[in-house]
């Protein structure tokens, strides 16, 4: 695939979409074509080439696409908003005070959201699909999640977008969940823009089980506001290329952000994960915590960025990525980075990588724990660290159970690595 290829999607769907939508697809195709798909932020993508990864992506005669039905991937007691290869299908019944609509007749309304403005994004514009606004009116405090379910059945490109509003005082969860059925290549290129006004919890989580042939580019924006505070949590399964975006903006006093990440590779798996928090104002603080398991010929990458404005005294931020290495071969690259423009800050930093422990692993046998049993309890440890930053007790149920049988189906930590 390539970005001619690329480009024939997108006429398609101009020439079968309304003028508003097929005037902002068209816009976005022009300059994605001036722009190729190459970020224009330097450094940013220096370890993760998008074009490699197309270029080995075909969707022509692929197979065909996986019947199914959208009651089969539901979650116990979590209402979940259905999409299929990368087109709205169902949205379940909602907790009171949330809800969901389609974007396609609110664009020209929304689209001052789209803050994004890299050549991806632009790749995302020019494929949109007419995505869903997610909504909590004032002062609701929802304890029940909202799932959004993103199945891809066959070979397909998909460009998502997702709107979440938390109004003041209001507590929203949104779990957003990708699956692929099958083997088939596919893209996606997804944002979710969240904004979180006054006094405001939004917690995001993203949970990405790829296929083995597919590439996920996604984005997120998230703008909070005074007292607010937003927690993502991103969450890699699998995958042939998973690149994660993640931008907050702290832009009053009493904002507060987090960033939790973990992902698991193996083979010839790549992921990616890049953050920048901004501290725009004052009386801001942020925490991060970035984890990966490799093994294999697999690749990590780490980039975390944050952004201390001038004018925003009083600032404290953490920041701490780890690493562990289960093969000789695996690769992680990581990159903390500090921007401090006010002296009333109080900020730290670290990074580590490294193996499992035979000191820690004899410490079990000593204890009449199997080594084998011990190598999986030290990786499951080191893995739900960050599931155990998801606050809301569903979402945290249900992430926990994924992320354990995923830890036991890729990685085999009974031998030697």
């Amino acid at each position: 695939m390539n970005i001619e290829t690329l480009a024939t999607l997108a006429h398609h769907k101009i020439s079968h979409a309304d003028q508003t939508m097929g005037n902002f697809r068209a816009e976005n195709l022009e300059a994605l074509k001036k722009k190729g798909l190459r970020e224009i932020v330097p450094d940013s993508y220096k370890f993760t080439r998008i074009e490699s990864f197309l270029e080995s992506i075909s969707l022509d005669n692929g197979p065909a696409p996986t019947p199914l039905k959208a009651e089969d991937f539901q979650a116990p007691g979590i209402p979940t908003v259905t999409f299929v290869n990368g087109e709205f299908l169902s949205a379940g019944t909602l907790p009171e005070g949330i809800s969901v609509r389609k974007i396609g007749p609110h664009l020209m309304d929304l689209r001052e959201l789209f803050t994004e403005k890299n050549a991806l994004s632009h790749l995302h514009h020019a494929l949109l699909n007419d995505g869903v606004m997610i909504e909590a009116s004032p002062k609701v405090e929802s304890t029940t999640p909202v799932r959004l379910l993103h199945l891809y059945t066959g070979p397909s490109v998909g460009a998502p977008t997702i709107v979440i509003v938390a109004h003041p005082f209001a507590q929203l969860t949104v779990l957003e969940e990708t699956r692929v059925i099958g083997e088939a290549d596919h893209v996606t290129v997804s944002e979710t823009y969240i904004r979180a006004l006054e006094a405001s919890k939004v917690e995001h989580i993203t949970l990405q089980l790829e296929g083995p042939g597919g590439v996920n580019h996604n984005s997120i924006v998230a703008e909070v506001e005074r007292d607010a505070l937003v927690r993502s949590v991103i969450l890699t399964a699998s995958g042939k290329l998973n690149r994660n975006n993640l931008t907050l903006n702290l832009n009053s006093p009493g904002a507060h952000g987090e960033s939790h990440a973990l992902f698991l590779t193996n083979g010839q798996e790549h992921s990616d994960v890049y953050t920048e928090i901004n501290h725009r104002a004052p009386d801001t603080t942020s925490n991060q915590i970035a984890k990966g398991i490799l093994d294999g010929n697999s690749k990590g990458v780490f980039t975390g960025r944050i952004h201390i404005f001038p004018k925003a005294q009083r600032v404290a931020s953490s920041q701490l990525n780890k690493n562990l290495l289960l093969s000789k071969k695996a690769q992680v690259h990581s990159q903390p980075q500090l921007e401090i423009f006010a002296d009333d800050v109080k900020c730290s930093h670290g990074s580590t990588t490294g193996q499992l422990s035979p000191d820690e692993v004899f410490y079990f046998q000593a204890r009449g724990i199997p080594a084998d049993r011990a190598r999986n309890l030290m990786a499951l440890g080191f893995g739900l660290e960050v599931v155990q930053k998801i606050g809301n007790l569903l979402g945290r149920e249900h992430v926990t159970v994924i992320i354990r049988e995923k830890l036991a189906e890729k990685f085999s930590l009974g031998g030697t690595p």
